[in-house]
């Protein structure tokens, strides 16, 4: 999955909460071996993971909490989708950052329940 992915250096410090939520054990043990990076992730997909350092000030950029309220944004695919966290549905999934408008649900994509699941689904979708 993450063979020519490039990750960044440890964190100094692990962050818990974004936008007052807490962040999954999964993404936090992902996250405190690599603290993201960006690169091709498996074969067909392709992305970036914020630093825990920049995830706050990312999801204040974004909006987050008024545009997707319950959610917290860790990565993008770098075309337009955000790779979000929701800690009340305990769900990994892509966001459409150009479709602030509906809050359907239908702007939602690639939902899975893991970290893992999450990156194989996008992966297996772009085939």
């Amino acid at each position: 999955m993450f063979k020519d992915f490039e990750f960044n250096e440890k964190p100094e410090e692990l962050i818990y909460e974004v936008n007052g939520m807490v962040l999954p054990t999964d993404y936090l043990a992902f996250m405190k071996e690599h603290n993201g990076g960006e690169g091709p992730l498996g074969e067909n997909c392709y992305g970036r993971f914020y630093r825990m350092e920049e995830l706050q000030e990312v999801n204040d950029e974004y909006e987050v909490k008024k545009w997707w309220p319950g959610h917290i944004v860790i990565g993008t695919d770098g075309g337009g989708e955000l790779w979000a966290y929701s800690p009340d549905k305990k769900i990994y999934c892509q966001i459409d950052s150009c479709n602030i408008e509906d809050d359907s649900g239908d702007t939602y994509m690639t939902v899975s329940s893991s970290l893992e699941e999450f990156l194989f689904n996008m992966d297996e979708e772009l085939k």
